[in-house]
């Protein structure tokens, strides 16, 4: 209704313009981008489909009962502190929206055979919205929803079973599994086109997405995209970094207490950190 009221009341010519200065948006249009497409529905950031495979660094990963009592998984379950994060990824962009689906293959395993793991594999689909769209500059808001369901599962060993109080105890503390709720995330992102550094084109890619629902997955991140040429399905590279977060509390699915240890039914609450670097190949089209 508000757009027909710009067209009958306001009399601006069209002749090489845009709808926006047509309509009187002109002055949005200098800070916001094109309200409306010039010409066929486009961005300047067009679709991309791709993989990229990712080392993580586990900066921490801690186990909490609420009996208070606390185990370091790093220690208890000797969970791997370099794992990596396999990525497939597709984005669907029409001028300012976008529509984007990613599965991950990411789990940090003990270092023992069946030990256990924390897993983050599955699906996560979102979608975007640029609220600046200009030709140096794209920022907005994306939202995410994580088809997946954050787990622990598997043993905790006394660390300290080769000393002479730690073989009192057992080499085992317990095994259990426990399930968090499936994350959704809000959050902006920006886009940077500076100019052509010696020739090759690149952009400049942050995000950051905060927990709104579910668990507790919280990330950042910074990425370098080389895009040696810019024709239809042109290929680019991705160097990255990014940190992520991931909070929850569940009761046990499944709870066996080890070796000379009494551990009372509980709540547990899943602390871990991870720091990603990584490299993606991306078709553009």
């Amino acid at each position: 209704m508000a757009v027909f009221i710009c067209v009958m009341m306001t009399p601006y010519p069209c002749a090489a313009q845009g709808y926006g200065s047509f309509f009187g948006l002109g002055s949005f249009e200098k800070y916001l981008g094109p309200i409306f497409p010039t010409g066929t529905i486009s961005s300047s950031f067009r679709s991309e489909m791709g993989t990229g495979l990712a080392t993580a660094v586990l900066a921490g990963a801690k186990l909490t009962g609420s009996n208070g009592r606390e185990f370091d998984l790093i220690r208890y379950a000797r969970l791997d502190e370099n794992p990596q994060r396999l990525d497939i990824f597709a984005n669907l962009r029409i001028w300012r929206l976008g529509a984007h689906a990613n599965y991950w293959n990411f789990d940090t395993r003990s270092e023992f055979q069946n030990g256990g793991k924390i897993d983050l594999s599955g699906l996560i689909m979102g979608g975007d919205i640029d609220l600046v769209q200009l030709d140096w500059l794209a920022a907005g808001c994306r939202a995410d929803v994580y088809f997946l369901d954050p787990r622990f599962q598997g043993t905790l060993r006394n660390p300290f079973e080769n000393t002479v109080e730690g073989a009192q105890q057992g080499k085992t503390v317990a095994t259990l599994n426990i399930k968090g709720d499936r994350p959704v995330t809000v959050g902006p992102y920006l886009r940077y086109v500076p100019p052509e550094i010696v020739g090759w084109p690149l952009h400049v890619e942050a995000f950051l997405k905060l927990p709104v629902k579910g668990s507790s997955l919280t990330s950042c991140g910074l990425g370098f995209v080389f895009r040696p040429q810019i024709y239809r399905f042109d290929m680019a590279a991705r160097l990255s970094v990014e940190n992520t977060w991931l909070k929850f509390s569940s009761g046990a699915i499944d709870f066996q207490p080890g070796d000379n240890v009494s551990l009372d039914a509980q709540d547990w609450k899943l602390e871990a950190v991870w720091q990603l670097y990584g490299l993606d190949f991306a078709i553009y089209f």
